[in-house]
This record gives structure tokens, sequence and C-alpha cells, in this order.
């Protein structure tokens, strides 16, 4: 029967359409649920040689108007590390061409990519020496990647964290081929508030293997720290990271770095411009830029300067900071009259210095100062350097003490710490001129102090009345003192010293020390204590473990003057002293024409005995006079 074959031809038509409509459904099935990985893995496995790494997929699969999509993709070095990995990728394909497949890619949509650190231990220090071969690990050849030839395909990168610099959203096009790879003109989006505020063009070449970038934009805080960890150079991070912005700014960097460290090739240059204000290690600034320039690995070498900080719209400093890690030497220079000396030290991070004393000016001094110190050694007191200048013409106070300016050169060298020439003006008047240096120790908790002062006209008021001796308002001081000890609370029991001084204006009415000898006089003879106002004092000794002995003290006055050796015993505070008195003042016509004279007179009758606190001790006339004085006195 004719309709026979018919028939049969039918039935075979309506199973291969089913046949097909099995496939079909299959191959959607396939395409909107996704092939495993592990069906693939082989054919990953093929592709990458195992001495490179390992390439895997959690699933493979098709979507309508976003083409092939690729999710849980991760590339693991041979111990198992992982280099990369990609949360969701789509690839775009153009599907009305007969074209191999990837001259019909037309987009690449890569969701959540992390590329990792290119150091190999995340603990890494700055090493100075490259190890020897035989300790460095062995690196893949990266060159037999097999990468597929592509040009100038769109890409976009959503959330992406490569070699530790996170972006929001970054588009640009990819060139790659002949083990290259081309990221160009890229446009970043790092804060995520849609503005773009990084461009630039990325190059990494498997072949040598090394990555070149060249960056421009707003780097932030968080761009700037996680550069230089993706660069595995914690030592630019380290001092980098002390500073704040208040908000991101503008940069211009290119840098080249092997992907294997061992090949000890990095180069780096940046120009940092910040012109919204920040802070370094708490120092504030309104605008600062800086240059940082940057080779080597292992021996590297890095410059960050120069750095200038503007405050009120002029340069309040200018500086200059080096790395040298062959040399193990960290040298600085910095220079400016807009910040204050606690800011200018806090810049340079220079150790030690909280056992030097505090300087405090009302304005900003001229500070200069450079040195060096060690960077990857320890940083001990003698292995410093330091040179500088400070001058404060607008007043201010050391320590405790005032002045109405000063001028000095800093220098530090095998742990002393040292203000040479030194010339500073009181605010009453007078001058200190002279020399002061610390000793620091090696064990860095306490000072030595050594000064040679000369004072010329020296207020008392200015040297005393921080100290609680408020009554010295007209007396000056003149003459040297060379002292030494320790700056701590043992500074009394350690004090040593050479000293000759002469004191004028009035000594005797005005210090507590000779308030006992005017009541003792005034006591035996009415009115002489209105004659003791223009006294004066000349001291002349030495002291040995805060015991200050005085040959020959001489005090004069208009009328009467005293002469005698002396002891003060610093850490027990007690004066002990047997003074002879005589007639007018020493040097001069009257006294020289009267102390002949008046001599056995006045070493029988006027010795006077002294004994008791500075402030307060009792003065005795220890000889007949005394007993006549009083009895004088009884019947008056």
């Amino acid at each position: 029967m004719a309709w026979r074959p018919i028939l049969r031809l039918a039935h075979a038509l309506l199973w291969l359409c089913a046949a097909l409509a099995a496939l079909l459904l299959l191959a959607l099935c396939v395409a909107a649920y996704g092939i495993p990985g592990a069906w693939l893995q082989g054919r990953l496995d093929a592709a990458l040689p195992a001495s490179v790494g390992r390439l895997s997929l959690e699933r493979l699969s098709y979507r309508p108007g976003g083409g092939l999509v690729l999710e849980g993709v991760a590339l693991r070095a041979p111990d198992g590390h992982l280099l990369m990995s990609l949360r969701r990728g789509a690839a775009g394909i153009r599907l009305l061409t007969f074209a191999p497949l990837l001259e019909r890619l037309d987009a690449l949509d890569l969701d959540g990519l992390y590329v990792a650190q290119i150091r190999y231990a995340p603990d890494r220090v700055v090493e100075d020496a490259l190890p020897p071969p035989e300790a460095r690990p062995p690196f893949p050849d990266l060159s037999q990647i097999p990468l597929p030839e592509l040009r100038d395909v769109p890409l976009r990168l959503t959330d992406a964290d490569v070699l530790e610099i996170r972006a929001k959203r970054i588009e640009g096009r990819l060139t790659a081929g002949g083990g290259r790879l081309r990221f160009h003109d890229l446009r970043g989006d790092v804060a995520g508030d849609g503005r773009q505020t990084v461009e630039g063009d990325v190059l990494v070449d498997l072949r040598g293997p090394h990555a070149e970038a060249a960056l421009r934009g707003f780097l932030g805080n968080r761009v700037l720290d996680g550069l230089w960890r993706a660069l595995d150079f914690p030592l630019i991070g380290e001092y980098v990271a002390n500073v704040t912005l208040n908000a991101p700014a503008w940069g211009d960097c290119a840098f080249t770095v092997g992907l294997n460290k061992y090949d000890n090739r990095f180069t780096l240059r940046a120009d940092l411009v910040s012109t919204d204000g920040g802070a370094y290690l708490g120092v504030p600034f309104d605008e600062a830029q800086c240059t940082i320039r940057c080779r080597g690995i292992w021996d590297a070498v890095t410059e960050i300067g120069p750095i200038v900080a503007r405050r009120d719209g002029r340069i309040a400093a200018i500086g200059a900071l080096r790395f040298d890690c062959p040399a193990d030497r960290f040298s600085f220079r910095a220079e400016g009259d807009g910040l204050t000396p606690r800011e200018c030290l806090r810049l340079i991070d220079l150790p030690f210095t909280e056992l030097l004393p505090e300087l405090h000016t009302q304005t900003p001094p001229l500070i200069r100062l450079d040195g060096s110190l060690p960077l990857l050694s320890e940083q001990t007191p003698e292995r410093v350097t330091l040179r500088g200048l400070v001058r404060a013409p607008g007043g201010g106070r050391l320590d405790r003490l005032p002045f109405d300016s000063v001028q000095a050169s800093l220098a530090m060298t095998n742990g002393v710490f040292a203000i040479k020439d030194l010339d500073l003006r009181l605010p009453h008047g007078g001058s200190l001129a002279g020399e002061v240096s610390f000793e620091i120790p090696p064990a860095a908790d306490r000072a030595f102090l050594s000064a040679a002062v000369h004072l010329a006209d020296a207020s008392l008021a200015d040297l005393f009345a921080p100290y609680g001796m408020e009554t010295l308002t007209n007396c000056v001081a003149s003459g040297f003192v060379d002292l030494r000890g320790r700056t701590d609370d043992t500074f009394p029991q350690s004090l040593q010293a050479e000293y000759d001084l002469t004191v004028n204006g009035g000594l005797i009415r005005r210090l507590p020390l000779f308030a006992g000898l005017t009541d003792l006089l005034a006591d035996h003879i009415p009115g002489v204590s209105s004659f003791t106002d223009s006294s004066s004092a000349r001291l002349v000794g030495t002291a040995d473990a805060g015991v200050f002995r005085i040959p020959r003290f001489s005090l004069d006055g208009n009328l009467l003057s005293i002469e005698g050796p002396a002891v003060y015993d610093l850490p027990n505070d007690r004066l002990t002293a047997t003074v002879n008195a005589g007639n007018f003042k020493q040097d001069t016509l009257m006294g020289d024409l009267t102390r002949w004279a008046t001599v056995p007179v006045n070493r029988f009758l006027w010795r006077v005995h002294v004994e008791g606190p500075i402030a307060n001790p009792a003065w005795r006339i220890t000889t007949i006079l005394n007993t006549v004085l009083d009895k004088a006195r009884f019947w008056r």
C-alpha cells in the first residue's frame, strides 16, 4: 500500500523531532542551569601546565543577552595558594556571524575579581639582601599560560580587588595575545559614588614576567595603603599609613614590578597632592604635596620628597625622607617656620625626644633638621646623628625657663645631643650663652646633662621665678657655670659644678636666704637694714655630689660686707657658713682704707655663723659682740 512508506517516514520524522526537541530542551536546561565545572576539569587541566597551577570552575552556562557565564573561577599555585578568583564572569558573544568564537567576543563583564598580592609570605619584612639561590622557591613559567588573541574588547569590573587595590567599578578595554595582557583606557569608580576618580593603563607581560602600570586620579587612604601592600613594600606602607587625608589626594604614579620578587625588579614614581588637608602622625596640614621614588625590592632605596606642607596659605615646612636598605639607614631633612618644635620632631619620628627639654614658643620658630638613624637594625642613641638650627625670635620657654628670644645650633652624635652656640635673651634683661648637652645611654631611660653657660647681667627673676623664687626682681647675675648631672629625680645627688658668679641688685634685702641676717642687724643696730638695698655677692667654687663648696663667699653692702667659706648641701638643703664682717664694700676706696685698720676688730667682733635650709637659715653672731649687744638691748 502506497501510504505505508509515507507513514513510516512520518513516524521517523516524529521521532526525529522529538529527539531534536529533547536535545534542544537538554541544551536549554544545560544553558540555563549550567554545566558543572567537574565535567570540564579534564580540559582545564590539559590547557594549563601543572607547574603553573590549577584552574577550576564551578559552573559554565549561557544566558540570552548575557553570553557565556562562568561562575566560581579559581587559579591556584601548585602549592594550593590562591592566585586569582572570579565570582562571576560574562562574555558577550555575537551570534549572527560565522567568525571564530574569540572574534565574536564583544564584551567582558567580571564581578568579584580577586588577584592575590605578589609576595609569598604575608608577614614578610623588608630584607636587605637576596637569599641564596637554593633558598628561593621555584617560580612557575607564566609564559606557558595560553592567552587568547583579543583586541580592544570592552571590559567592565565590579567589586574588584586587584593586588589589594579595590574599586567598586572599573571600565576599559582589553587586548591580549603573545603572552601579554594590556588593560588600557581604564576608568575607575573607587569610592562607589558613581564618579570617575581614577584612570590609567596596566600591562601584564607573562614572559617577563612583570607588570607595568600608570595611574592617575583621586587616591584615598584605602587605595594608597592597598598599593604599598600590593607591591609588597611594607616600609613605605608603614610611613604612608601615618597619613590621614580629609579627602582623596590627586595622584599621578607609574610603577614596574616583577611578578617574581627574586628578580628584584621594582621601580616607582608617584606625585601626590592633597588640597583638602589632613594630618601626618597627628600633625595637621591644610595642603600637602610630595613625590615618592623607589627602586629595588631586596636592596630597596626609597625617597619621599620634597614634602611640602602648607598652613594658612603659606609653606609651613619642607622635608624629605630616604630609606636605604643596603646601607641600613633612614635619613631625613626638614625645614620650616610654621610648625611647633614638637611637631617638627613628630614629623621625622625621631626617637628618644621625650628625654630632651621641652621647647615652647609663642610663634612657630625657624627649625632646620637633618640626620639619620638605623633603618632595619636597632635604633640605639649612639647610632642616631642629627644636625640642625633653631631660631625663636618671638619668645617662649625652655622647659620652665622663659626667654625673649633664643638661637642655637643642634647636633647629635655618639649618643650625645648638644645645643651649641646658645644665645638666649631673657625677658627682663641679660642673656645666657654657651653649650648644653644631653648624653643618652643605650638604655635610654635617662639622660646626663652637661652645661657650660656664661651669664651676662641675666635677670634672676627670669632664672628663679619659674621655681617659686619671685623676690629677685631687680637682681642680675654675670659669670659662668659649668655643671653636670642626671636628668631624673637623682639630679641633686648627681650634680657636679664649677662656677664663678657675681650677683648685683640688692641681694641682701631680696633673698629669703638673708632675711635672718637683716633681722639680726636690725635687732642690734637700728636703721642698718636700710643700707642693704645695693648689696652684691660673689660666688666662686665647685660642687660634687650636690654639695656646693665656696672657698670664698663675699657679700657687699653700702656700709657692711661679709666674706668667708660656705658649704651648701643641695640634696639635704642645708647651708653651713662662718663669715666675717667688714666695713663698706670690698674693692672700693673706703673699703680698702678701713679694712686693714679694722680687721682685728671685725674678726674679733663681727663673726657670724649661718646654718639651716637655704630659704630660712639661722644667723648667729659667735663673738663677744653678741653678748654685748644683747645686754645693750636689755638696758634699753
